[in-house]
Formats: C-alpha cells, structure tokens, sequence
C-alpha cells in the first residue's frame, strides 16, 4: 500500500478521530476587554493554543480540527459538534442588537483568495493590519484590526506548536520517516511568519489558513481556484513530489468527515469545492501541470468532497475535458462542469469587471464568487412554484393562460421587489453602523422593520476570512460589513422546474382541453389532492419540462427570464448588482414545505434540483433534457444554473465513453448550456447498497451542489436519488 492509499484508508476510516477532543465548557472571553471583534479574536487564539496538535502516520501536510463542540440556538439542532467557540458576547452585546445572539453567526458560503496568505505571509498579513491601524480613527475599525492582529498571532503561535510536535516526534523515530517529521518541523516553523520558499511550504501554508478560516465559520469555506494561486511555486519540486504532495492534500480536505450534520449524513463541516481550469484573469488558457495533478489526485483518493468545479474554455486542451469526463464515468459523482466562455460573457454583460469576471469560482451550492473579490452569497430569492399558488388564489376562471402569465409576472415582480428592499435595508443599516451611525440600526430593529439577526455580522466578525480579500484589511472592514470590493450579491429563482411543470398542466388541462376550472384545481391543491385522484393523474401525465418540448420550455423561458431580469433591476446601497441565478438545492427538505402543486405533486414530496427534471418525467433522454435547458438565454444569468441529470454507467461502459461524455457536454455548451453536473451509476448498485451498506462504503452520488457516499445518507435522501433514475 503506498502513502496515498494509505492516507486514503485512514482519512476514510476517520482515523483522526481519535484525536478530537471537547472543548472545555468553562472558556469564556466574554468579560476580557475589547470589542466585540477584539473577544472573538481571543476566543479563537484559546483554540489555536490550545488545541491538541495531531501528525497522522505517513502524513507529510500535517494540521487538523481536533476539538469539537456544542450546539447553538442559532443552529439547527441537527448540527453536532460543528460550533467550537467560546463564548465572547455579553448581554449588554446582545441588548444592543435586539436581545437576540448571533455569536455563531456565519453565512459560510464565502470563497477567499488563499493566494494573498501565500504572498503575504502570516506576518505580511499582521503587519499591513497594523499599518492600517495607524491612520483609523473609528474605534471599531481600530478593534477590527486589532482582532486581526490577535487572531493571527495565534495562528503562528499554533503552527510553530506543529513544528515543535514533528520536531519531538522525530527524536523517536528514524529512517526516511524522520526526516520526514524534520522536514515538517522546518516547513511549519518557516510558514509561521513567512512566505512559502517552495510548493510543499506553499501547500502546507494553505491547509493552515484554510483550517483557520473553518474555525472562524464553523464550516463551509470553499477553496477557489487550487490550480492557480498554488501554481507560482509547482516547479520549484520536481512532478512526482508535486503529485505526491496534491494527493496529501486532497486526503487532508476529508480530514473533518466526521464532523456532519446529521441532515447531510457523510458531508462534513469543511471546505466543500475546488474549481480548476478555465481561463486566467488576462483571458488565457489556465489549464496548466498542477490542474492535471489536482484531476490525478481527484481519481486516486475518491472522496466525494471536495467536489470539483471544472471550468470549461474553448481554450482549454481537449485532454483536460477528456481526463475529467473519464473521473465521471467512472462513479466518480462529485464533479461538475462549466461553460466557461458563456459565464464570463454573462458576467461581464451584468457589469462585473471583465477580470474578475474570468476569475470566478464557487462555493458549496455551486454559487458564483469571485475569489477574494465578492460576497456573492444570496440577497434574495422568488419562490417561483409558492408565487404561482398565490396568483392561482387571486384571480378567476375566465381569465385566459396569456392573462395567468401576466398575473403571475406581477406577483413575481411584487415578490422580488420586497425581498430586495429588505435586504437593501439590512446592508443600509449595517453600513451606517459601521460608518459611525448606530442609531439607524437600532432604529430598524426598535421598529421591527429588521430582525434582530439581520444584525449577526456586527456580533460575528471574521477577521481571518477578511484578510483573504482585497481591501478589507486597508479600509478596515469586515467582509461581513460588505466590505469587499465587489458589491454584488446573488440571487435565487428557486423552486424553477415545479413551477413551469404546474404552468404546463394548467395550460394543458385547464386552459387547452378545459377538463378542470383554474378554481378546482386550486382547491385540488389546497386539499392536497384529497378526493382528486383522477385530477392529480391527469396533471401530472401532462407535458412536463426536460423534453425539448416548447409547450413547456417556452413559457418556461419566458417566466424565468423575466424573474432574472426583474433581479437585475436593483442594486445594492453600495452599488452593487443582484445578480439572476436559477437554482433550487435541497430537494427533499425543500419539498417538506411546499404544499401541494398544480402540476399534480403532494404536499411534502422532494422537488427537483433547479432545471433537471422531476423524478419519473424525463421521456426522451439528456439530449432532450439539454435542449431544452439551453432554450433559457444564458445572458440572463450570472450567479448560479445547474442542469443535473442521471445516466445508467452502462452507457459508458464502452473504451470510447469518455470521448462520448466530452462530446455531449461540448454539444450542450455550442447550444449555450451553463452548467452540468452527472450522475452516472449502476441502479442496483444502489438498491443492494441500501441491504449491504459495508460493501458499497465508496459509492458516490450528488444530491445537488454538494457529494456525498451514497450509504451515509438518510433512507429518505437515498429513496429520493433511487427515483431519479425512474422512467430513464
């Protein structure tokens, strides 16, 4: 068994487990002096000196999370162990922002720059903070600052621990192992305050900074783009220790399986996505040695996070896209692909600088950000199936479908303009607290006009995560104040495919064939079809999206365009855009809430993943499916688009089927598709994983945005992914 396979056994068999430990309950920095940002950075720093310091066997990047925690109140009870923080707000902290606590508040879904730790250094990063420092006069922008000095000290402080940790263990050990142990020392004790000299310095800095940034969020920080702010330091090893060193780190991104909630099963609390390929900021090919080292790292350790971005390019070699096609045929179902040259178009045509605008990447969700540039996480979204409900209640039964669509386009528009307006008072409230003007929030809250957590950010700063993104450290400001300089948020046209598959039935039976009156079918829906068996059959036999049928795609096309478009009215208080994306995660807890639909769904039964098509109702295979997808003009979206779709791994199992998948994504983007992301398996690999799960522990299967193996799910999530493949 070589090192990869045995760092890939232990890390799947949570060997490091055995390290974790409770974080004492008594650690408080709630009576210490500060702000509120300088106690959370002493919070952290209690962590950073005094967590148990852990080199796994054979390991060579070394660093892990080993102290879990508690739950919140602010959390969803089924998240365990996910918070490790002590206390650092008080009550008069919390009467200020409404009575409420927000002190385990983080959105999470950020993509920093790690480049800028690599290029900074941990002391490049205090010392431009205390510069900064210097010419503020604002004593919460001094405190910010102040807490990134702390918070970063402590940093050093716990990876210069690790070189002492290796340095110890290195006594008592010998052969190639201890100079191994010696050649951690030297590199850990290096990257505590300096840039990295070479890639393994360079690798070893990343994994610190990138568990740093999970303590400071609890979970879910994305690591951007892998391939690029490592590659300045790939040749200065040869390629075989480059590949070697690619393959620990990848082992290391599944170090925290064990910290999960219990709703997503096996996906851990940790940086989820890496996004490689595509082009670079200057437009050229960004393919390059360590993309295919990081595409030969994915294929050897088989994990099914970090899931995989591939940004696809005209300009990209056609080997890249045929090496990552073969990763996905072979089960490997954590990769997704992107056309490249239509998001940065997209983009670009939205007003986001043509630079960054070829630098993108994503978080969890497989959101559009821009590394280290934007927070692009939602401002708001339409519920598109909820909204079409709420006009189906308001108007009559002589109304034809064109007046339905017209109806319904307004409520879309009243929709979308509230939930922008709340969001725009939430960043304006904000902002003038942090510009000096706390009256105004208070004011807010006082009212009832914002909730008190639309106040978190202010009781939870992240000065670590800050410091990856240009700007934040010279004006002082927490990305979590919108401080980046990008201003632009994203989003969501949720709830897309129940939508145009309900307005089909409707056109079909009620307004074309006049079987039903708009009203019956209301009340149908209202009683959960109770009563309306036959109703219910006929609604949902109706054409349905996916199909490449225009009965279908283009009353789709028409109302999903229009939702984007409405979203691209607004800007934010600083300027920013909204950015349009169409995107419905969560499939079966996002079904829970959703009454009955007119497209003869129940009350409570999954929904599908944004354009794929509802479980049971793709007729005419993935091209079909594609097509119509690729009806929706790609112009209109910036922030998020996926087409999932399942495919029997027998149609790959021929030598020519990763030349076969290359060539269906390639046709798929000709036509102007977005996004893409498979699932190819065998359905009775499935079904017999359900009966003997310890024989199928690497299956991998998708959800949405996020990977998982298939038997650590919930039987309720695995009942849902088996009937994706009905009627394929």
């Amino acid at each position: 068994m070589n090192r990869t396979e045995f760092l890939r056994k232990n890390a799947r068999d949570i060997v490091q487990k055995n390290a974790r430990v409770a974080m004492p309950e008594c650690w408080d920095t709630i009576e210490q002096e500060g702000t509120i940002a300088e106690r959370k950075a002493k919070a952290m720093a209690y962590l950073f000196d005094n967590m148990p310091i852990y080199i796994g066997e054979q390991e060579l990047i070394v660093g892990s999370r080993t102290m879990y925690g508690h739950r919140d109140e602010f959390l969803d009870k089924s998240d365990m162990n996910v918070v490790v923080m002590p206390h650092y707000l008080s009550e008069v902290d919390k009467e200020e922002f409404g009575g409420v606590n927000g002190e385990f508040y983080s959105i999470t879904h950020y993509t920093p720059n790690f480049g800028r730790i690599l290029n900074l250094g941990i002391d490049g990063v205090i010392k431009t903070a205390e510069e900064a420092m210097a010419k503020q006069n604002s004593q919460l922008k001094k405190g910010w600052l102040n807490a990134v000095i702390i918070s970063y000290q402590s940093i050093s402080r716990w990876i210069t621990r690790y070189a002492d940790y290796a340095a110890e263990m290195a006594e008592n050990s010998c052969g190639e192992r201890k100079n191994e142990l010696l050649k951690i020392a030297d590199t850990c004790r290096h990257v505590a305050h300096n840039t990295p000299r070479d890639f393994y310095e360079a690798v070893q800095l990343f994994w610190f900074e990138s568990l740093a940034t999970i303590v400071e969020n609890f979970r879910w920080i994305n690591y951007g783009r892998v391939d690029q702010f490592l590659y300045p330091w790939y040749n200065t090893v040869s390629a075989e220790e480059a590949q070697q060193l690619v393959d620990c780190l990848l082992c290391k991104m599944y170090d925290g399986a064990d910290i999960k909630s219990e709703y997503f099963s096996s996906q851990q609390e940790g940086q989820l996505n890496i996004t490689i390929g595509g082009v670079t900021r200057d437009g050229k090919n960004a393919v390059n040695e360590l993309t295919f080292a990081f595409v030969t790292a994915v294929g050897r350790t088989r994990f099914p996070e970090p899931e995989v971005s591939c940004r696809i390019s005209s300009l990209n070699p056609p080997e890249y896209l045929r090496k990552c096609a073969e990763l996905s045929i072979s089960g490997l179902n954590c990769m997704a692909y992107y056309n490249d040259d239509q998001f940065v178009k997209s983009m670009a045509a939205a007003g986001i600088p043509v630079e960054d605008a070829r630098d993108y990447a994503f978080d969890l969700c497989q959101d559009m950000n821009i590394p280290g540039r934007g927070d692009f996480y939602v401002s708001a979204s339409v519920d598109m199936a909820e909204t079409l409900l709420k006009t189906m209640h308001r108007v009559s039964d002589d109304i034809s479908f064109d007046g339905l669509m017209a109806a319904y386009k307004e409520d879309v528009a009243a929709v979308i303009k509230e939930r922008i307006e709340e969001y725009n008072l939430k960043e304006k409230a904000i902002r003038e607290y942090v510009d000096g003007n706390p009256e105004f929030l208070r004011e807010q809250i006082k009212s009832g006009a914002l909730g008190g957590y639309s106040a978190a950010a202010l009781m939870s700063p992240l000065p670590i995560t800050s410091a990856l993104y240009d700007n934040c450290l010279e004006s002082a400001e927490d990305l979590s104040w919108y401080g980046t300089v990008l201003p632009d948020k994203g989003c969501m046209v949720a709830q897309p495919v129940v939508a145009v598959n309900s307005l089909a039935a409707l056109h079909k039976r009620v307004f074309d064939e006049k079987r039903f009156t708009l009203s019956e079918v209301t009340k149908a829906c209202d009683d959960n079809f109770d009563g309306y068996e036959k109703m219910r059959q006929l609604l949902w036999t109706a054409p349905k999206w996916a199909n490449d049928d225009d009965y279908v795609d283009l009353p789709a096309k028409e109302i999903l365009e229009f939702a984007c478009d409405e979203f691209l009215k607004y800007r934010t208080p600083t300027g920013g855009r909204h950015l349009a994306g169409i995107h419905q995660p969560h499939p079966v807890s996002s079904g829970w809430y959703l009454s009955a639909t007119p497209e003869g769904r129940k009350s409570g039964e999954p929904i599908p993943v944004t354009l794929s098509p509802e479980n049971g109702t793709m007729l005419n295979g993935p091209t079909a499916a594609f097509c119509s997808a690729a009806k929706i003009d790609p112009m209109k979206y910036q922030w998020n688009f996926c087409v999932m779709l399942q495919y029997f791994s027998s149609v790959f199992e021929a030598n020519e089927g990763a030349d076969l998948f290359a060539s269906m994504l390639n046709e798929y983007f000709s036509l102007g598709g977005g996004q893409h992301q498979p699932n190819i398996v065998n359905v009775q690999d499935l079904k017999n994983a359900q009966l003997h799960p310890e024989d199928y522990k690497d299956l991998i299967v998708r959800m949405w945005g996020v990977s998982a193996n298939f038997v650590n799910l919930t039987k309720e999530v695995q009942d849902e992914f088996i009937a994706r493949f009905e009627n394929l």
